[in-house]
């Protein structure tokens, strides 16, 4: 059936899950297969944070050629996770006062895409939040880089769901930054802490209470605010 406009909504009203639409993104051409791997890297701070590398430099690490990963640097460059200078590729530092900002804007933004993602949520998305949460359930509080894998696809998930790409695109400008930090600083303790906090979200998310899922968001950002204070007063 096609989608129609709903002039009182003021949107589309059909927001049912399109296969084909998977299946396109499924076929990972090299640039996003190279985005993803830099990602990795630079999340996992294998590239060590404040480091300058040559777009041949990255091309040998990443093992691919430079258009794929000119073009990979283009979209991480728009994420904020790499800048494009005159002397080179540059891999930010790590800094509590940009993820303090990074918040800002974040904590906003994760409140549309819950209360979108709620309203517009079809079958197929809830089908892919069960195995998150029992992911998260079986995973060891020590494992940084299973726990970065599960928030990344409880992101797209909230996104997908959302069926707004803008949402989309404005998460993915902070989401690197603030895993690559959580990823450095945090503790086995606070990845039990906001494990249990996500698990609740999607339980939330799955019986459609937008209540118990914005509490939960509140509750995380506050926690990743003084997360990032802690850190602040190392740098005094």
């Amino acid at each position: 059936m096609a989608t129609d406009w709903d002039e009182t909504a003021g949107y589309y009203v059909d927001f049912r899950y399109n296969p084909s639409m998977q299946t396109s993104l499924e076929k990972k051409t090299k640039a996003e297969l190279a985005a993803e791997l830099l990602e990795a890297a630079i999340i996992s701070c294998d590239l060590e944070p404040g480091s300058v590398m040559t777009e041949t430099e990255v091309s040998e690490y990443l093992d691919l050629g430079r258009t794929p990963v000119r073009e990979a640097l283009t979209r991480l460059a728009n994420e904020n996770l790499v800048r494009l200078s005159r002397a080179g590729v540059v891999i930010p530092e790590l800094n509590p006062m940009t993820m303090l900002k990074l918040l800002e804007p974040r904590s906003m933004m994760e409140r549309l895409c819950i209360e979108k993602a709620i309203e517009r949520m079809v079958d197929e998305d809830r089908a892919r939040i069960t195995p998150v949460i029992d992911a998260l359930q079986a995973l060891d509080n020590g494992d940084r880089k299973g726990f970065m894998a599960q928030l990344r696809e409880i992101h797209n998930i909230l996104a997908d769901s959302s069926k707004n790409e803008f949402i989309l695109d404005s998460i993915k400008s902070t989401q690197g930054l603030s895993r690559r930090f959580w990823y450095y600083y945090a503790t086995d303790e606070d990845q039990a802490y906001c494990t249990d906090l996500y698990v609740r979200q999607l339980q939330a998310l799955l019986s459609g209470d937008e209540t118990t899922s914005m509490a939960c968001s509140a509750e995380l950002m506050q926690y990743l605010q003084n997360f990032a204070r802690q850190q602040l007063e190392q740098f005094r």
